[in-house]
């Protein structure tokens, strides 16, 4: 007696029996890996813009591009440096990447502004006197400096802190010490008629500055741009080792 099932119905069978997957494996197919987001193609030609002003609004704009997914703009940036031609745009890409990684890095301890501070006084609207922290000092390299911070300003707030008659400095520094590295603040500043509200990302506080030395005076603090540098090149050095074992294998 014929068999009825004639050969689709075979063949139907066995693909039955195939394991899951399997005739995606026979076929060379996987399911692609999750995309990258890109470098964004207009802030990259402001990169390379004959207008200082430009470049340099360009790069913030990439700063901010990178912090909204830090991993996966991380990776993206990296490759998109490793392959770009133009000096502008590789040195000013070489820096948004360091940032990135630096904001990147695990920072256990307090958090730090990197500033030196003094007690103020402002008049409000309302012509009341108010207590203020005023700067009177903006380490280089600093959460302070990258938010850019000046002598001479005048923090009236921070975040939802209102500060009070008896001692805002040591009201805003115990604020900062209970931040963690990394922790974004908003600062409200007066520099001089301006009101500005100004976002600092805090470092990790050294812990060189809870050290007094015999003549009562602070240490000599360590320099956080050559820190940086240092850090980002030992990164840098590590991807390409990573990269050169993985052409190996």
């Amino acid at each position: 007696m014929p068999n009825r099932c004639g050969v689709p119905a075979i063949l139907s069978a066995l693909a039955f029996l195939l394991p899951v997957g399997a005739e995606e494996q026979d076929q060379g197919l996987s399911a692609p890996d999750e995309a990258l987001p890109e470098v964004p193609p207009g802030v990259v030609d402001a990169l390379a813009d004959e207008k200082f002003r430009t470049r340099r609004t360009a790069q913030t704009q990439l700063l901010e591009w990178g912090k909204k997914d830090l991993e996966r703009s991380v990776e993206s940036l990296y490759k998109f440096y490793r392959q770009v031609e133009n000096p502008e745009v590789r040195l000013r890409t070489r820096e948004v990447l360091k940032a990135l990684v630096i904001l990147q890095q695990p920072l256990p301890g307090q958090g730090y502004l990197g500033i030196q501070m003094d007690t103020a006084r402002w008049k409000n609207e309302q012509g009341l006197i108010q207590p203020a922290v005023l700067i009177t000092d903006v380490r280089k390299g600093t959460a302070a400096a990258i938010a850019k911070l000046r002598d001479g300003d005048l923090i009236i707030g921070v975040d939802e802190v209102v500060f009070n008659d008896l001692a805002p400095t040591r009201m805003f520094a115990d604020y900062i010490k209970s931040k963690q590295p990394g922790d974004e603040i908003r600062l409200k500043v007066r520099r001089g008629m301006d009101h500005l509200e100004l976002t600092a990302s805090l470092r990790r506080r050294p812990a060189v500055l809870d050290e007094i030395n015999q003549w009562g005076l602070l240490p000599v603090l360590p320099d956080e741009s050559e820190m940086d540098e240092k850090y980002f090149l030992e990164w840098l050095r590590n991807r390409k080792a990573s990269e050169r074992a993985g052409k190996k294998g």
